[in-house]
């Protein structure tokens, strides 16, 4: 059996052992679906922009919500008005993009549950803006809002995070760590970006959220059931940015390329994480590859980490 054969069989085994079968679980189970698998922060036809979902019994938890997340969101079966929680992980666009609609269609839908968004500073000054923002239509919209439950703000809250909080929603516990997503830029007014560990009975998954490698999500990591990472190769995505995007500048792509291979997680970075923290499968999402270039991505973690690997695409669940 050749190599390319044993790794297909590996990806396909571990495809079909991590999706679980709808309504198979009968008794409560932490899940985790990849709503939007894209990297951003160019619109894929194929993949939505990042989001993820993770439930236990009947808590949901949004985490990030790039362009589209209500609508997949609806895709998962759940409504907005189910949601107990969001986790923003850094405020890059493509992680905060959709925003806009799962707030404004909360209010025009007549939702008024809590709603908490959990994430780095400066969240609350996106969420403030983004509520202004809809000022202008409440009075053009016709609503299912009871009356006396207020404006498009009722029953939200703001939490913003620090690197090492711990947060319950429901029964599941929420711990955050800063990751290495900024570290090229100057330390001084450095903006957070976190990596999410979630913990329910019998089940913990760690979201590395936009990272390199970093000494903290590795130690977050340690013993956990699922390890959900981003990729990317760097020189693959240089080559991409040479073909697609001529107009970029000379003097920008060094810039990029540092943010890239600092900041971002290689295939054979991301087989050490899952190897050092022990991690009993792995989900690849936000996914900075051609569907062609996934072989070889594979090839390289499996290099380093045995377990079961999987490539996401929108709406698995695992």
């Amino acid at each position: 059996m050749g190599r390319a054969t044993r790794l297909a069989g590996m990806m396909l085994a571990g495809a079909l052992a991590l999706p679980m079968a709808a309504g198979a679980a009968e008794a409560p189970k932490l899940t985790f679906t990849t709503l939007g698998t894209n990297s951003g922060p160019i619109p894929n036809p194929q993949r939505f922009e990042a989001s993820s979902l993770v439930r236990y019994g009947g808590d949901a938890i949004l985490v990030d919500a790039g362009d589209g997340a209500a609508d997949q969101l609806a895709r998962a079966g759940v409504a907005i008005g189910d949601l107990k929680a969001v986790f923003i992980s850094h405020l890059h666009f493509d992680h905060t993009g959709g925003l806009f609609g799962l707030l404004s269609l909360r209010y025009q839908a007549g939702y008024t549950t809590p709603l908490t968004l959990y994430g780095p500073p400066g969240l609350k000054e996106t969420v403030d803006h983004l509520i202004a923002a809809i000022g202008p239509g409440t009075q053009a919209v016709s609503t299912m809002r009871a009356p006396g439950t207020g404006g498009p703000d009722f029953g939200l809250s703001v939490v913003e995070l620090a690197s090492g909080a711990s947060v319950p929603v429901g029964e599941i516990t929420v711990k955050a760590i800063e990751n290495s997503h900024y570290d090229t830029l100057p330390a001084k007014g450095r903006p957070l970006s976190v990596a999410y560990r979630f913990e329910a009975p019998g089940r913990a998954i760690l979201f590395t959220g936009d990272t390199g490698p970093s000494a903290e999500v590795a130690k977050l990591c340690q013993g956990s059931d699922l390890l959900v990472s981003e990729i990317m190769d760097p020189k693959l995505a240089i080559e991409d940015i040479r073909r697609r995007r001529p107009d970029v500048p000379a003097y920008a792509l060094p810039i990029v390329e540092a943010h890239f291979r600092q900041e971002h997680m290689a295939p054979e970075e991301v087989g050490k994480l899952a190897k050092g923290c022990g991690a009993k499968a792995l989900v690849l999402t936000h996914i900075a590859l051609r569907d062609a270039e996934i072989p070889g991505a594979a090839a390289q973690i499996a290099a380093e980490y045995s377990g079961p690997t999987h490539f996401a695409r929108d709406l698995d669940t695992f």
